[in-house]
């Protein structure tokens, strides 16, 4: 019975496998390269179920600009015999991005096949490509660099590459199989060990990805106001705003894409003071307390990212609300009189806040983070032996994403 169960599940799920490989034979991806998405298509002459089998050819294929990526894309089609597997090959569609030299467009290639490489694990020794447009933005003397991680460069009749001297350079009438690339490159032969690899890259990835993901940063922070700030000791609520030295910043948002996000800032500091003396039946009795509460909306971007190392600035604007309050005096217990006269005063501002810091990804959720913030706000009136916050402070804290 226990078998039978195993069967009607284990069946389903083959069939489901099998069909969402053969549906899906047009898979669509997009690259990020300098700040620009480029779209593409992976495309496949063959079935396949769970996995790719690793060191399989690979051609890259650049559509027309008139043409329609995906509808070039299903142009290949899949033999109704099975083909041997020396004949399977990945096919990549897109259409170049507008770059500003030969050298950004080979980075971008270098880029691409570097991505997808971790992702499939073709032969990089055989990879192929098709420039069906007439326009090549390659010269002669960038060749060379090409053809280190490119063997067959196909472009079309009558283009001026076929005049540069170069084995590698073919049409497609003149297509040459046994072309290697000029640096040769280690090949991944078993499906577990292409697995394992494409794990790791996984995680490493994801240790620089943003995009799509919401945080929570928590921050402990020395604050520092500015002495143009500071005013004459406040008699009436025997506080002064600058000893409030310790702050916290909670930031909770999400990044729309890999460089810009959103989110809510909170931050808040406090301090309380107590003193009390006996002199017999007499109580003299000191105290006085603050507290700083900010709310408001900031924006993100985040300009470079590697390795799980990522630098940010922040830019914050919101509501701050200042409290200060004291009181000093004598109580006779004897007598019951209570000469204590307890003063608060309330400001109100608003604050931006510019920040440059860095995160660091301990794994795909838990990353630490640091920065050196700047305060600007200034109240109406003087509260607590200052006239407004401004000034620095350097934070260290912890964050999540997910």
């Amino acid at each position: 019975m226990l078998h039978n169960t195993f069967m009607k599940f284990i069946f389903p799920l083959i069939v489901f496998i099998n069909v969402t490989g053969i549906t899906y034979g047009q898979e669509k991806r997009v690259l990020n390269f300098n700040s620009e998405e480029v779209p593409y298509y992976l495309s496949l002459n063959f079935k396949y179920g769970y996995s790719i089998l690793p060191n399989l050819n690979a051609k890259i294929v650049i559509v027309k600009n008139q043409e329609n990526l995906l509808s070039t894309s299903k142009s290949i089609k899949i033999p109704e015999n099975k083909i041997a597997q020396k004949d399977y090959l990945l096919y990549y569609y897109l259409k170049l991005p507008e770059l500003n030299s030969e050298k950004e467009y080979l980075d971008f290639l270098k880029a691409f096949i570097e991505e997808n490489y971790n992702r499939e694990f073709f032969n990089r020794n055989t990879i192929s490509i098709d420039f069906k447009q007439n326009t090549i933005p390659f010269s002669c003397e960038s060749l060379d660099d090409l053809n280190t991680f490119l063997a067959q460069v196909m472009v079309p009749e009558k283009n001026t590459l076929l005049n540069c001297d170069r084995s590698f350079i073919s049409t497609k009438n003149n297509w040459k199989q046994k072309l290697e690339t000029s640096i040769p490159y280690e090949s991944i032969r078993f499906i577990g060990e292409a697995e394992k690899l494409r794990e790791d890259y996984k995680f490493l990835k994801s240790l620089s990805q943003w995009e799509n993901t919401y945080f929570i940063a928590i921050k402990l922070g020395h604050q520092n106001i500015s002495k143009k700030q500071r005013k004459a000791f406040d008699e009436e609520t025997l506080v002064d705003l600058s000893d409030l030295k310790t702050i916290w910043n909670i930031d909770v948002g999400y990044m729309f894409s890999q460089k810009i996000g959103g989110f809510l800032n909170v931050g808040f500091s406090f301090m309380k003071e107590q003193d009390i003396n006996r002199n017999g039946t007499n109580i003299n009795v000191t105290g006085n307390g603050a507290g700083v509460v900010k709310i408001g909306l900031g924006v993100k971007y985040i300009p470079f990212v590697k390795d799980g190392w990522s630098l940010y600035t922040d830019l914050a604007i919101g509501r701050l609300r200042a409290v200060a309050g004291g009181a000093s005096g004598n109580i006779n217990i004897s007598t019951g009189n209570n000469s204590i006269s307890p003063i608060t005063k309330t400001e109100k501002s608003n604050y931006l806040n510019l920040s440059l810091g860095t995160n660091y990804r301990l794994g795909r959720i838990v990353f630490l983070t640091s920065n050196i913030q700047y305060l600007n706000t200034n109240f109406e009136n003087n509260i607590g032996s200052v006239s407004g916050l401004t000034g620095y402070t350097i934070n260290l804290g912890v964050g999540f994403s997910f």
